[in-house]
């Protein structure tokens, strides 16, 4: 049927992790409106979104200054990003503890220190005790907060402003599967952390460590978000999936980062070495998983309607 002179068709077109993204809003905003409870979590507590917020307004003017974008454009390419990452910390800030304990799974701490003795001897932090100087204490906070929150907006921003978009939803939608999916292995598999089923071994204390501070901690984190870690999780995912653009120096670097953010997950006592083992594993599911969906254009599919 020929359509009007006053007729035009509008193409609309989503993928994977857009569609991901709404999913899991939808759920936080019925999981808020069910408990009376705020949908989102303060800004101050979601840090990685709050890293992502302030940096992407100089990221958006570079790519408009060097593609001509416009400005619908950067918010079509990027709402996706910053919608998950605010769904996931506040899922896992408000509502992540709830539904643990509505599903009576229990916490497997015993499970993971078996497996760590069988692995390792102990505990792996336990083998790092004495690695306790403040000035190696301080840098392992520094990695663990600073680069683990710093290095997706950095990727993610690099690969929008020099290489476009290809690199860039391949990084996006990467991280979007790795922090939804890790949300539902944290609720699955609960595991608190070494410090508190053999923090009594440890014989050097950690200046200033929140998880000996139990109000401080209990405000700020789920209690069960270990398996698998995320923190080693997410920057070797974006490095490997970023691997084949970057140059042999960015290379070392993130290769270096990623090991930094790592270390500090034993450093400070927050990871079992199965944590650590399961976050390369989940990497590796990740990654086959992006590799398959860019085959497939990321699942991306279109409809057309008629306006007019």
């Amino acid at each position: 049927m020929r359509m009007s002179p006053n007729e035009f068709t509008v193409r609309t077109t989503v993928e994977i992790d857009k569609i991901l993204a709404l999913a899991f809003l939808s759920i936080l905003i019925v999981l808020g409106i069910a408990q009376d409870e705020p949908i989102f979590d303060s800004i101050g507590d979601s840090r990685l979104t709050l890293f992502t917020v302030v940096l992407l307004p100089p990221i958006l003017y570079l790519a408009m200054r060097r593609s001509g974008s416009a400005l619908r454009d950067l918010v079509r390419d990027w709402w996706p990003l910053v919608c998950t990452l605010a769904v996931y910390e506040s899922l896992k800030h408000l509502h992540a503890n709830r539904i643990t304990e509505w599903l009576g799974i229990t916490p497997k701490d015993e499970l993971m220190l078996a497996i760590d003795e069988w692995l390792f001897g102990r505990a792996l932090p336990l083998w790092i005790d004495h690695w306790s100087a403040d000035w190696f204490q301080a840098f392992m906070w520094w990695c663990y907060v600073g680069v683990y929150y710093l290095m997706p907006i950095t990727l993610l921003g690099w690969a929008y402003v020099v290489h476009g978009e290809p690199l860039y939803r391949r990084l996006r939608v990467g991280l979007v599967l790795c922090l939804l999916g890790g949300y539902v292995m944290y609720i699955l598999v609960p595991v608190a952390g070494p410090v508190f089923l053999v923090g009594d071994q440890f014989e050097h204390p950690i200046p200033n460590h929140p998880a000996l501070e139990k109000v401080f901690f209990d405000t700020l984190r789920y209690y069960w978000d270990c398996f698998p870690s995320l923190h080693t999780a997410i920057p070797w995912l974006l490095t490997s999936l970023a691997w084949r653009s970057l140059r042999r120096p960015a290379r070392v670097l993130c290769v270096v980062l990623a090991s930094l953010v790592t270390l500090s997950t034993i450093a400070l006592r927050f990871h079992y070495g199965i944590d650590l083992i399961a976050g390369i594993a989940w990497v590796g599911l990740i990654h086959a998983t992006v590799d398959a969906l860019e085959t497939r254009d990321y699942g991306r599919f279109s409809w057309s309607r008629r306006e007019g």
